[in-house]
């Protein structure tokens, strides 16, 4: 695997490097050289999709497409519906063990898959801001084959959850895990959080200690920190002073006027508030400035490990050091830093994501050794 160079717009370029996770980047290539907009975007991914001559490949055209279509696209839930029906086909191993859990009215996608031989942990898995179950699923084999139970599941605000219920995505991210483990019945388990899942698991281990090991892979610490990044500190400082001072108004008519003028502005301020079901943008920018660990870190009292990329576009590289030093009662926490030279310095190891694989369960391998060799010391 590789982080290839696919399209100018890094947007556009991360996401087209997450579909060539699954699709032959050569043909990926060929399909981002035509791609100039969202509006070009989506009509090359559906007749891609339309094209493909295997059903996995189709389905995740497919979802790239539904990716940047908005809220009031007419086409958005018929083709995020086919896509699960192809993908069902595909993997009829996944289609099998899909399960809905309850949760708060609505269902909450989950897959469960048990240890290859002796189980040595549960793993619960989850994305973030914008990933779904079935390009996680690729990932989960190398864990059960490991001895592993991996349960897998889309949380209120991700995939299917927010798709057909509409649930949207809470702070609290320890409620929905907590439906998880009751559902599955679940007293001891490692927590994986990718992307967004960066603040979103380590904020579920604050206050839901039957988690008793948990990885941010894609260390965040403060949500909006990624926004200063992106808009530029002094735009982002002055947001922040309006709505402290309940100026909301004035933060929607700078962020509309933005979005009028920029089509990528336009789509992920829309998409931000559908995800957390905000419905102006200054109630979005309160949601995001809402996802940190201040007042929490200091909760944690698992083994915590932090995965982060060194040319991380969407986080910046700091919040690893930041979210490290603030989880002052942890049992132990654990940084690791990957690089270009592994084709693993981006945004959650999208061009080499086993390598990160391959960190967590080194890691959890090592954490056994450890709380055995201190278990016959006791003895």
């Amino acid at each position: 695997m590789a982080y290839l160079r696919l399209h100018s717009d890094p947007g556009f370029n991360f996401t087209l490097n997450r579909l060539a996770q699954t699709i032959p980047a050569q043909e990926i290539r060929g399909i981002a050289a035509e791609i100039d907009s969202i509006e070009s975007w989506i009509t090359k991914m559906l007749a891609a999709g339309e094209q493909a001559g295997r059903y996995a490949e189709a389905a995740r055209y497919l979802q790239g497409a539904e990716f940047y279509m908005k809220q009031d696209h007419a086409d958005k839930h018929d083709v995020y519906q086919r896509s699960i029906g192809l993908i069902n086909q595909a993997l009829p191993e996944l289609a099998n063990a899909r399960n809905s859990v309850p949760y708060l009215g609505g269902k909450l996608p989950a897959v469960r898959l048990p240890a290859q031989g002796e189980e040595r942990d549960t793993l619960i898995i989850h994305s973030g801001f914008d990933g779904l179950l079935e390009e996680m699923y690729p990932l989960l084999p190398s864990f059960t084959a490991s001895g592993y139970t991996v349960i897998a599941f889309e949380g209120p605000g991700q995939g299917g959850a927010l798709r057909n219920d509409n649930l949207p995505m809470p702070y609290d991210w320890e409620k929905p895990v907590s439906a998880i483990l009751d559902y599955y019945d679940v007293d001891n388990c490692t927590l994986i959080g990718m992307s967004l899942g960066g603040y979103l698991a380590p904020r579920a281990a604050a206050f839901e200690k039957r988690i008793v090991r948990v990885v941010a892979w894609g260390a965040l610490f403060d949500f909006f920190d990624t926004y200063k990044q992106r808009v530029g500190k002094v735009r982002a400082w002055l947001l922040s002073v309006l709505l402290d001072l309940g100026l909301t108004g004035a933060v929607d008519k700078i962020i509309n006027k933005a979005r009028k003028s920029d089509g990528i502005v336009d789509w992920a301020i829309g998409h931000g508030m559908h995800v957390s079901g905000t419905s102006s943008p200054a109630a979005f920018l309160q949601w995001v400035r809402s996802l940190n660990l201040r007042d929490c870190a200091h909760l944690i009292q698992q083994d915590v490990l932090l995965i982060m990329g060194t040319e991380d576009h969407l986080v910046p590289s700091n919040q690893i050091y930041i979210q490290a030093q603030a989880m002052v009662q942890a049992r132990s926490v654990t940084s690791v830093m990957l690089s270009a030279q592994d084709e693993a310095a981006e945004h959650c190891q999208v061009g080499n994501p086993g390598l990160a694989v391959a960190q967590i369960v080194d890691w959890l391998g090592g954490l056994a050794k450890r709380d055995n060799s201190q278990a016959n010391q006791s003895t």
